[in-house]
């Protein structure tokens, strides 16, 4: 597994959205969402907007995807958070990167934070 580098960590904190796509169980993507994105701690984190019952959740949990951003894709595995501090670091990290924009409320709520997803690279 490799680590995300500091160019595309510098590159995600300045994106506003990558393009997610999770895989089905037959290995495809089935759908592109694009959505917000954050790091810390040289770690990239994304948020299921409807929690744990977003399909892309379940699908990126259950059989990994990839990330578009920067004309490149990059394959990776979702990894649920369920650490307290953990969860609290990228809350503080979508309000700073995301403060005054809609739907920010939504996304730092207790039902996003609980579908919070690390993005390791394969």
């Amino acid at each position: 597994m490799r680590v995300w580098t500091k160019e595309e960590l510098d590159i995600l904190n300045q994106v506003t959205t990558v393009q997610n796509h999770p895989l089905n169980d037959e290995g495809e993507s089935f759908q592109d969402y694009p959505i917000w994105v954050v790091t810390n701690n040289n770690h990239v984190y994304l948020r299921a907007g409807k929690g744990k019952d977003s399909k892309w959740y379940k699908a990126g949990l259950k059989n990994g995807g990839s990330i578009e951003f920067n004309n490149q894709d990059y394959p990776i595995n979702y990894v649920a958070i369920d650490d307290p501090a953990e969860i609290k670091a990228v809350t503080d990290a979508y309000e700073a990167k995301y403060h005054g924009q809609y739907p920010i409320d939504m996304m730092v709520s207790d039902k996003c934070a609980a579908a919070t997803v690390r993005l390791d690279l394969k």
